[in-house]
């Protein structure tokens, strides 16, 4: 096979996922249009995966994500909950991960961590710990 005939092949796949992408979306958009409305599906539309790719829509994820963090409820968790999961991924042999996860925190110890990051924290533990 050369070149010209690999490049008409690329581009034939190119539009073959091009055209599953929108048909894709329109299923998508048939299927919230009906439930949209009922009682039991509160809160905004997510914004599907196959359109985060496109260009010009970063501000549309962010008002996105802005949208859903306005939402959602605050949980306080407190630097216990973090040290118990930090904790059982210590038990777990990963204490070299846990020491990781609070550098990405961005201190050197759990009471140097801004409460603010608890929450990652936690999410990160308790993912990693329940990974295997």
């Amino acid at each position: 096979m050369n070149v010209t005939e690999a490049n008409k092949i690329i581009a034939a796949c190119n539009q073959i996922a091009e055209l599953a992408t929108l048909l894709a979306g329109e299923v998508e958009q048939a299927a919230w249009e009906g439930i949209e409305g009922h009682a039991g599906m509160s809160g905004a539309r997510p914004i599907a995966a196959a359109q985060l790719a496109q260009p010009g829509l970063e501000a549309a994820y962010q008002d996105h994500l802005d949208q859903q963090e306005a939402q959602a409820p605050a949980v306080e968790v407190s630097v216990e909950q973090v040290r118990e999961a930090l904790a059982i991924l210590s038990k777990q042999g990963k204490t070299a991960t846990a020491r990781e996860l609070i550098e990405k925190a961005g201190a050197m110890r759990l009471s140097a961590v801004d409460p603010s990051k608890y929450a990652w924290l936690l999410a990160e533990a308790q993912a990693v710990a329940h990974a295997e």
